[in-house]
């Protein structure tokens, strides 16, 4: 059922893109020659997809206690002499190596080899197979001893070696012991391992979400023999799940020797949580300053769901965003279905004295996958694919107008295929993080095709870097990344690349330069002026930036830009957060505006009630 009303939505929504457009209007006698750049500023960008990253918290630890090693079983008086010439270790899945080793060093040992008596002789290492399997039961390691120094007390030694190197392995549930009632008349004596396995996972607490998403994400680290390091990662990740607020977890003894039970009680987050921000962050030709606020639930059906609403609005803008996201597998790979419209119209005097109305329209439909490949909780990768429609129109009093070469009759469509690379490395001083992402433009769904110049059939690539580091014991954190794309065609403005503004240059207007190539990079230093780090930060920045066209399209003048600059973060309550940057343009532009954005100034306030 969820699985249709998603697709019913995503062909209602993308029939609009089969309706034909409007005529191409006159243009009235005089258009500002600058209005081509100004549309050009307005028209939505891709944000960056990995946002800057901070240093983490340190890592939950978890809340796990474990029963002590299985007791053994020692059949014989210890000072008894024992007339063996071999000791066979039998039933172990791992450490054959470590085993054989750890055996050799024994006094009395002459040597240790693997065996499988129902197979061959003379099986090698790697051929070892272990006790317990239904055609191979008699396969392990065989020491053979001199009975002239083996006695019973070296016996208990050689089987406490075998639990320790378990034990020392992270096997805290496994152990060995000697079988009662052995026949040593052929002077063979047997060391039986036991390896812990789990036999159930109990969970409590949970109210919403299901039992099965944080039963199947432990079970990934639950093979057999269990290895508490694996477990401990796996309940790490859980406490790092947003959606999760506290994970205790006791592993007990099951209801036969090498079973346990892994109870787990946990704790969820609060579903609901909002924000609401209040920036400087739009173009200044629809209006700068604006208001958003956003909300998501999770946990809608139970399966780790999530469904999210964003609205921000202008003096110029009206845009909103929805995308909700369901986890498909226990190693969080998600399914991503999203909406967004954008509604802007320039505001800018120049066009209102001379009763010039200059508006435009622009929405994107999004179904994505994302796979974590490798996650542990210092490290990920991950892959992503998504397909992407996305149309924008242009419109000159209310008439469908085109403003550049490439858009039909003001309007333009892609189709784009992407393919996305993540990796984020991180410890308790700094994080890595690097993203790769291809995007092919495919004629299909109405895409803009021409025979010359921009259309909707093109080949980029976009990528980011970004570096967190804290320099001990200064506390000075230093925060620097680089982004750019790259393509060997003219693009349509919806897939152009710009640079200027907060998230790239710092002291121009956003998007000062756009144009189908371009690189920014940005280092940062914050330095904290009271105890705690985090409170309130001085923030010294340097930013540059370029852009260039393919073909016969202009370059952006001027080419490259720069700033120096200052910032401040202060971090009022756990709830509340404001910034405020002031960039100093190191080159200069033309028609410089009036607004705090134009004269180097970004603010940004964000309250997150719940």
């Amino acid at each position: 059922m969820l699985k249709a009303a998603l697709l019913s939505v995503g062909i209602a929504i993308a029939s609009s893109w089969l309706l034909p457009a409007a005529a191409q209007s006159s243009p009235p006698s005089e258009i500002p020659p600058e209005a081509p750049e100004v549309i050009e500023q307005t028209i939505p960008r891709l944000e960056p997809s990995v946002p800057l990253p901070e240093l983490p918290a340190p890592l939950p630890e978890p809340s796990l206690q474990t029963p002590a090693p299985p007791p053994a079983e020692d059949a014989l008086p210890e000072g008894t002499a024992l007339p063996i010439t071999s000791v066979e270790i039998v039933g172990f899945t791992v450490l054959q190596d470590e085993i054989a080793a750890a055996l050799g060093e024994f006094e009395g040992v002459e040597a240790v080899v693997p065996f499988c008596d129902s197979v061959s002789d003379s099986m090698s290492a790697d051929d070892s197979v272990i006790e317990g399997s239904d055609n191979q039961q008699s396969c392990g390691l065989r020491a053979t001893v001199d009975p002239q120094r083996m006695t019973f007390a070296t016996l208990v030694e050689l089987r406490s070696a075998v639990t320790q190197l378990y034990i020392d392995n992270g096997y805290i549930t496994s152990g060995a012991f000697l079988p009662n009632n052995q026949d040593l008349s052929d002077g063979d004596a047997q060391i039986q391992v036991v390896e812990g396995q789990l036999e159930r996972i109990d969970v409590g607490g949970l109210n919403r979400l299901n039992d099965s998403y944080v039963r199947d994400r432990v079970e990934l680290a639950t093979d057999q023999p269990l290895n508490r390091d694996r477990l401990e990662e796996a309940l790490q990740l859980l406490q790092l799940d947003p959606l999760l607020e506290q994970v205790n977890a006791e592993l007990t003894a099951g209801t036969i020797p090498g079973q346990n039970v892994l109870r787990l009680n946990v704790q969820e987050a609060p579903s609901l949580q909002a924000s609401v921000l209040t920036d400087n962050s739009q173009s200044s030709s629809i209006g700068s300053e604006q208001l958003s606020v956003s909300a998501s639930y999770a946990n809608l059906l139970g399966r780790g769901d999530r469904l999210t609403g964003g609205y921000g609005v202008t003096e110029g803008l009206d845009a909103y965003d929805v995308s909700y996201a369901l986890p498909l597998n226990a190693r969080d790979g998600t399914l991503t279905l999203r909406y967004g419209q954008d509604d802007s119209g320039i505001i800018e005097d120049e066009l209102r004295d001379l009763d010039i109305d200059i508006r435009s329209e622009s929405e994107t439909i999004s179904l994505g996958f994302r796979q974590p490949v490798v996650r542990s909780p210092e490290a990920e990768i991950a892959l992503g694919l998504t397909f992407d429609l996305r149309r924008s129109q242009t419109f000159l009093n209310d008439e469908p107008f085109s403003f550049a070469v490439g858009p039909e009759e003001g309007e333009s469509r892609v189709a784009v295929l992407r393919f996305s690379q993540e990796w984020v490395d991180r410890n308790a001083t700094s994080v890595l993080a690097a993203r790769s992402q291809f995007s092919l433009g495919i004629d299909a769904f109405d895409a803009t095709i021409n025979e010359t110049g921009p259309d909707g059939q093109f080949l980029s690539w976009q990528g980011q870097f970004q570096w967190v580091q804290q320099l001990t014991p200064s506390r000075i954190v230093l925060v620097s990344q680089i982004g750019a794309q790259l393509t060997p065609d003219s693009l349509l403005s919806l897939e152009r690349f710009s640079v200027g503004g907060v998230s790239t240059v710092r002291g121009y207007a956003q998007n000062q330069l756009v144009a189908d190539n371009g690189i920014f990079g940005s280092v940062e230093a914050r330095i904290p002026l009271t105890a705690d780090a985090n409170r309130l930060q001085l923030a010294p920045f340097f930013d540059i930036g370029s852009a260039w066209n393919n073909g016969d399209n202009p370059d952006p003048d001027p080419g490259a830009i720069a700033s120096l600059g200052l910032g401040l973060r202060w971090q009022v309550t756990p709830d509340l957060a404001a910034r405020l940057d002031y960039g100093i343009p190191l080159t200069e532009v033309e028609d410089r505006g009036n607004s705090l954005q134009e004269n180097g100034i970004h603010f940004s306030i964000r309250y997150q009630p719940f």
